[in-house]
């Protein structure tokens, strides 16, 4: 091989390592990007959560002073049927909230079960080509 040809060979290695390195680079700044949003969305997810948690557990409670109301004769039937439809609303929109939550937390676990990305090589143990001649 010439003394050019060499020389252009080294060159490409050399652009290859540097292009390498800054797409590790990116590549973990994307990782922590994404790690960050995944933090963010649990955090979103947890707070939903406790949200729903405080809504379906006074859901009874509600619906029995409600009907108390009723019964005794302080509440109106038209008044009572809207509230008694707007609480079956109420519940009906937290079990799909549920639902949407429990799907969300699916799919963190499965992108927390996946690996980060590929474990970089050293650049001893890259393989090299062999020549055919």
């Amino acid at each position: 091989m010439s003394e050019v040809s060499i020389d252009k060979v080294m060159a490409d290695i050399s652009s290859f390592r540097q292009r390498l390195a800054m797409l590790r680079e990116e590549l973990g700044r994307a990782n922590r990007s994404m790690a960050d949003k995944m933090s963010q969305l649990g955090e979103t997810l947890t707070q939903r959560v406790r949200d729903l948690r405080d809504q379906v557990t006074t859901a009874p409670q509600n619906l029995l002073a409600l009907e108390s109301r009723f019964m005794s004769g302080d509440m109106p039937e038209q008044e009572y049927k809207a509230t008694r439809e707007e609480y079956r609303n109420q519940l009906t929109k937290n079990l799909r909230s549920i639902d949407e939550v429990r799907s969300l937390l699916l799919i963190m676990s499965q992108l927390d079960a996946r690996p980060s990305g590929p474990s970089p090589q050293s650049p001893g143990m890259m393989s090299r080509p062999s020549s055919v001649d």
